[in-house]
This record gives C-alpha cells, sequence and structure tokens, in this order.
C-alpha cells in the first residue's frame, strides 16, 4: 500500500471519496433522523425507499450502457456535478421555504441515493481502466479503509450538524464537499481506451457497433447469462452488505429495545463496526496474495455469519459489540474480495452495465429486507436478525458452491 500512496493518481482518487463519502454520509445520516421524526415519518420513509427502487429500475440499465460507451471520468464528474447542484436546489429550496416538510425530505433522500447509485459504477469502472491488474487488490483495501474512515467522521460530523445546524446548511456543506471532490478527480491523468479500440475495431473493418441503448444493456446482461457460476457468487458476496444496509434500521430499535441502552453505546457499536471494517481493509489484500478469493470469500462471510447469530442469540451489550466487530469485518472484507474479482474478471468494455446491475440487485434485496423488518413490530428486534441471519445463510451456501466454477484467478 505504501508504494501506491506514491503514486498521485491514488493520492487524488482517496482525498475526492473521502470528500464525496463525507458529504453524502451526512445527508444520509441527517435526512433519515429528520424524516422519521416528522409526523407518518416511518411510512414515508418505507415509500421513498421502494420509490428509489423503481427509479433505479427505470434509469439504471441505460446509465449502465452510457458508461461503457462514454469517458468514465467524464461520468465520474457528471456524478459530481449532479450531487452538487441537486443539494444546492434543496437547500435553497428550503431556505426559500423556511424549512422542510415530509415531501422534501423524501425529495433529498432519493437525490442522495442517486448520487451514490451514479458514482460507484463509473469510478469502479474508472479505475479499473487506469491502474495495472497487480494493483487492484491494494487498491480495493485501501480505498475500504479510506471509506469506512470517511463514513466513521460523517456519521459523527452529522450527529453533531442535525442537532446544531438548519438542514439548508448542512446541505451547502454537501454541495462544496462534492465541488471539491469534482476538481480534484479533474487532474487524474486519464484515456478512453475502451472508446479507441472500438473505433479501431470498427475502422478495421469489424463493422458498425451497434450503439443502441437496449443493445448494450442486453450485451452485459448476456455476458453475466453465460457465467452463471459468476454471476452466483458475486451476487451471494454482496448479501453481507445488503444485510448491513437493511440492519442500519434494525440496530437501532435493538439498542433501544432489547438491550435497554442509550446513544452511548449505539455510538460505541457504530465504531467498533469500523474497526473491524478497517482491519480487513488492511488484511484482506495480504491474504488474498495467497488465497484465491473463490477459497477466502466463503470464510469472510462465514465470519459476518458468526456476529449475526451473536446479536441474534446473545442479547448482551458486551456481545453486541463484539459482534459488530465480525460484522464490519466480514462486510467489508466481503467487499474487498467482491471488488478485486470483478475488477480482475469482468472486462473493462462490459464493467458498467455489470456494476450497475448488482447496484439494481443490491436496491432491490434491499428493500425486500427492509419490508419484511414488520416483524420487529410483534416478535421484537432480535426476530429481526433471526431474518437477517436467515438471508444470510442463503447467501454462505450459494457462494460456497458456486466458487468450484469460478473463473481461473491467481492469488
Amino acid at each position: 500500500m505504501k508504494e501506491l500512496l506514491r503514486d498521485s493518481r491514488v493520492v487524488r482518487l482517496l482525498v475526492a471519496n473521502s470528500l464525496g463519502s463525507i458529504g453524502s454520509g451526512i445527508t444520509i445520516f441527517s435526512v433519515p433522523w429528520l424524516l422519521v421524526n416528522q409526523p407518518g415519518g416511518s411510512e414515508a420513509y418505507r415509500h421513498v425507499t421502494i420509490a428509489t427502487t423503481i427509479v433505479l429500475f427505470l434509469i439504471m440499465p441505460w446509465y449502465g450502457a452510457k458508461i461503457d460507451r462514454s469517458s468514465r471520468r467524464s461520468m465520474v464528474l457528471f456524478s459530481e456535478l449532479f450531487g452538487a447542484s441537486a443539494t444546492l436546489s434543496m437547500a435553497l429550496l428550503g431556505l426559500a421555504l423556511g424549512g422542510f416538510g415530509t415531501a422534501q425530505l423524501m425529495v433529498i433522500y432519493l437525490l442522495g441515493m442517486l448520487y451514490y447509485t451514479l458514482h460507484y459504477p463509473a469510478k469502479w469502472a474508472m479505475v479499473q481502466q487506469i491502474f495495472d491488474r497487480s494493483q487492484y487488490q491494494s487498491l480495493t483495501g485501501l480505498m475500504e479503509v479510506q471509506g469506512q474512515a470517511a463514513m466513521l467522521l460523517a456519521g459523527a460530523l452529522g450527529g453533531v450538524a442535525v442537532s446544531h445546524l438548519p438542514l439548508w446548511v448542512i446541505l451547502l456543506i454537501d454541495c462544496g464537499t462534492y465541488l471539491a471532490a469534482f476538481f480534484i478527480e479533474r487532474g487524474i491523468p486519464y484515456e478512453a481506451t475502451h472508446l479507441r479500440a472500438a473505433a479501431t475495431a470498427e475502422s478495421a473493418g469489424a463493422g458498425p457497433s451497434r450503439s443502441g441503448v437496449l443493445d448494450g444493456v442486453a450485451e452485459g446482461w448476456r455476458w453475466l447469462a453465460e457465467r452463471p457460476a459468476l454471476a452466483v457468487f458475486l451476487t451471494a458476496s454482496l448479501m453481507p452488505f445488503v444485510v448491513v444496509m437493511a440492519g442500519n434500521y434494525l440496530v437501532p430499535v435493538y439498542v433501544t429495545e432489547t438491550l435497554r441502552a442509550g446513544p452511548g453505546t449505539f455510538a460505541v457499536s457504530e465504531v467498533a463496526f469500523a474497526v473491524g471494517a478497517m482491519g480487513a481493509g488492511f488484511l484482506l489484500p495480504r491474504l488474498l496474495s495467497r488465497q484465491r478469493v473463490g477459497t477466502l470469500l466463503p470464510l469472510i462471510m462465514a465470519v459476518f455469519l458468526v456476529g449475526l447469530i451473536l446479536q441474534a442469540t446473545l442479547p448482551f451489550t458486551a456481545v453486541f459489540v463484539g459482534a459488530m466487530v465480525l460484522l464490519g469485518f466480514g462486510n467489508a472484507g466481503s467487499r474487498v474480495g467482491r471488488s478485486a474479482l470483478m475488477l480482475q474478471v469482468v472486462p473493462n468494455a462490459v464493467m458498467g452495465r455489470v456494476t450497475v446491475f448488482f447496484s439494481v440487485v443490491d436496491r432491490v434485496l434491499r428493500t425486500l429486507l427492509v419490508s419484511s423488518m414488520v416483524v420487529v413490530d410483534v416478535w421484537g428486534a432480535q426476530a429481526g436478525f433471526g431474518v437477517l441471519l436467515a438471508v444470510m445463510l442463503v447467501g454462505l451456501v450459494a457462494a460456497w458452491i458456486s466458487r468450484k466454477r469460478l473463473p481461473v484467478v491467481p492469488a
């Protein structure tokens, strides 16, 4: 990792990622908190989650094809400008109205999720294009450490900001982080080699490429369909992240109603999760240099499963905090290994569409799991962890079975 940090491209990437993560993280923390404290806010939160999934279904196939037919740096910069303009517009609207109602908060949440989904597929396609294959594992680990540290800082800042600042000021701060990230990423050296290769093939007599968006989407999905074991493994290894996102609705209820603890316990659990995640970010690149990802990733997922079992069966504060370390390690380790595998085996020409496909899968599964959390109203938070445990177990079994048919990727 030390060698990577001497590369100015990596430094620019990490600084820009940190700024964007802190900006979007403060919004993601602040807006749901304000929303659920509105009259009928919990129901509105469920509605906007479903609406976000529907919007992504409609636009993401087109967007994935657009990433693969455009300059990836241009698409990354577009996402930063989208985030800046969206937050600025909502800040000015809130200032003009003298505050934010439920409808405005729902729109802010939707726009924040759209930024996240627009940004990262383009970012990963650009990373794959400008760095050497030998750097993927260390780079994904470094980006995971940076991302977890940034989100930890965003959570702390969001907790302070939502108590002391009006939301329109928070949105202006977010706008500033997106603009700063834009100018930093603008200076990253980049060549759109995938476009040049396509133009060369066409001029050499390969015939005009099919440029329709639907054709491009079909090409990406066909690539996955021709590799069913890889598609299953990548979907299964997404489960820790999906479970963590769904668990974000569950953990505050568990701390308050099951553990009978206060906000201090919740804050300590978030720190424990981040410590486990950063540990995985440092350790996984070294492990991946010795073990194949198909062997290592199910073991990391098993660590995550142990954390869920502890939370579902032993309602004690010390056990809960220890389980959060395991969950942080398992989630981040799965993300690092999965990202490294995708960078190694997915051709850059279809990387945008394949990444977007899994972004939609993530949103659908997350929405279904959040909807299933109604069991908490009847049987308590531990029942919710039981649902997450069952889903994670299915994912682990699927990853273990499909690992044998993965493409051969050297350790």
